[in-house]
């Protein structure tokens, strides 16, 4: 957001205002900082976006009846403010651009997007870092490869037998075990 900020208020990085109808092209130099700018936010975006839910989702207990709970205000605060940050967006900073300029339409995003990292940054000591529990391609491939040697297989009807072990906990560290659900036989 700060390069697009700065391609659209710096006089060398923004393009010569129009004059009547004639517009003067950018410079190759405008153009690489323009799309430098969208670059990283795409790829800030694409880095971001399938984490924050998740790693948000692993702030609560999932034993915990009461955190139970809190995880899905959690997910409706979370979806509400997204939308609501969307709607914000295509309404009101498109009309600061449209009438007061580009650049303070891309400098509040800016600017709240700094108050949101430093905000993320400063909770650090407080979030609750869950184990990793090896890498999720090698589970899928292995939950492939089970379900295609024991397709034939006649499911118990003690849903208990249905775990890799007998032990409360997941064989594999980090993991819970899944719960048996009565769906998708």
């Amino acid at each position: 957001m700060c390069t697009l900020t700065l391609s659209a208020t710096v006089p060398g990085l923004k393009p010569a205002e129009c004059a009547d109808s004639v517009c003067p092209s950018a410079t190759a130099a405008q153009y690489a900082v323009f799309f430098l700018g969208l670059y990283l936010i795409a790829l800030g975006t694409g880095g971001i976006k399938p984490c924050v839910s998740s790693f948000g989702a692993d702030q609560f207990d999932d034993t915990d009846p009461r955190e139970r709970v809190k995880k899905g205000s959690f997910f409706n605060w979370f979806y509400f403010s997204i939308n609501i940050g969307a709607l914000v967006s295509s309404t009101f900073i498109v009309w600061i651009q449209d009438n007061m300029g580009w650049g303070l339409g891309f400098g509040i995003p800016a600017l709240f997007m700094g108050v949101a990292i430093a905000s993320f940054f400063s909770g650090t000591p407080l979030y609750r870092f869950q184990k990793p529990g090896g890498s999720p391609i090698t589970r899928m491939c292995q939950v492939l490869v089970a379900s295609f040697h024991k397709w034939k297989v006649e499911v118990p009807e003690d849903s208990s037998l249905l775990y890799e072990t007998q032990e409360k906990k997941s064989a594999i560290e980090g993991s819970r075990k899944i719960k048996h659900s009565n769906e998708l036989k």
